[in-house]
């Protein structure tokens, strides 16, 4: 009898968001308020321009969304200073992802990625049959000079997430070059670049100048993260006219639905909401930082809005034990941290209360 569900399936590792408010009350009736800090959501919402702009046209939800996104790509153009064709606009980047994998992979072709990197791309690599290699991390950073001796004839994608999640660290623009200088010309690039708003290091990398140079190279970028709207789901990516084409062909139709698009255009021209936010991102990062030093736990310093903690304990225990006082947090055994935990910057009072919880049930 013949087999209905392909064999790779049940290789992959399906994927475990952080719980929904909702059912975190349903389920673990947490003690008190709660305070999310597991899915690094920007705890100040919506930008305010993103929220009237979708008010104002709820009457038009019987209308389908325009699939060509061509006034969200118009703005994201004047936005980056480069061409509309050079853009690609997907249901939050976990799409495109998963499409560029569809576009790009074929069976047997080896995907690299790091060790505890965004963990979609590694389910892509399984969805598509390909050889997945995941290259150790070096001090907690992609190795690139690993990467680039794992490299083979078969190589097809290389993707890095830079800030990594859920990591939080960075590679910059010097590092980068190298390797693009060496990296084979018929290998793609991927710079999953989901926190690029929050990095305020100026050697951060300028990655356009790679499309700008007719490079293998596909760039990665979301709403969800900074300009808050992780629950209407809308990402891009920018890359070469005929990888556009080649995404826009295997994607669903209408997958960018019409409240997402009006709110990121609005979203886009809300600067006192973006700067807003960085400089509460940037004072409870510093908060973090001394509270985990007077209680001496180690933590990874962050490009993002979360930082990454190691409990030298089962990290999922403790996780439980915060959720029956309200503090939702992420563990990261699905990553292969075990005593790992991934804390989102929250508001001051968030973090506060997540310090004050964590005193409480964190035994050393």
């Amino acid at each position: 009898m013949k087999k209905i569900i392909r064999d790779n399936i049940s290789r992959i590792e399906r994927y475990e968001p952080g719980l929904p408010l909702e059912v975190i009350r349903r389920e673990l009736s947490p003690e008190g308020e709660i305070s999310k800090l597991a899915s690094n959501e920007n705890p100040l919402g919506p930008s305010p321009l993103a929220i009237q702009a979708i008010r104002e046209t709820l009457e038009e939800g019987n209308l389908y969304p325009d699939d060509s996104c061509y006034d969200l790509k118009k703005s994201l153009s004047e936005h980056l200073g480069i061409s509309s064709k050079n853009l690609c606009v997907g249901n939050g980047t976990t799409e495109l992802i998963l499409l560029l994998g569809v576009a790009f992979l074929n069976p047997g072709e080896t995907f690299i990625t790091s060790q505890s990197s965004f963990i979609m791309a590694k389910m892509v690599a399984q969805l598509m049959d390909s050889k997945l290699l995941e290259v150790p991390l070096n001090q907690n950073r992609h190795d690139l000079d690993a990467i680039l001796d794992s490299v083979s004839n078969d190589t097809k994608i290389v993707y890095f997430d830079n800030p990594m999640n859920p990591i939080g660290t960075m590679i910059t623009d010097q590092e980068f070059s190298g390797f693009m200088e060496r990296v084979p010309d018929d290998i793609l690039v991927v710079f999953d670049e989901a926190y690029y708003e929050y990095v305020n290091k100026e050697n951060y990398p300028k990655s356009l100048k790679y499309i700008e140079q007719g490079k293998n190279v596909i760039i990665l970028r979301t709403f969800s993260k900074i300009y808050g709207l992780a629950g209407l789901r809308v990402g891009y990516c920018i890359t070469k006219e005929d990888f556009v084409d080649a995404i826009e062909k295997v994607s669903p139709p209408f997958s960018v639905n019409r409240f997402a698009q009006i709110a990121a255009i609005a979203a886009l021209e809300d600067k006192d909401h973006i700067e807003k936010t960085k400089k509460i991102n940037e004072a409870g990062k510093e908060f973090l930082y001394e509270s985990f030093k007077k209680i001496s736990v180690f933590y990874i310093s962050s490009e993002t809005n979360f930082i990454t903690i190691d409990l030298k304990a089962e990290a999922e225990k403790i996780c439980k034990d915060l959720q029956r006082k309200g503090i939702i947090l992420r563990p990261l055994t699905m990553y292969g941290k075990p005593t790992f935990l991934r804390v989102t910057i929250g508001t001051m009072e968030q973090n506060k209360r997540f310090i004050e919880a964590f005193k409480q049930v964190y035994k050393q």
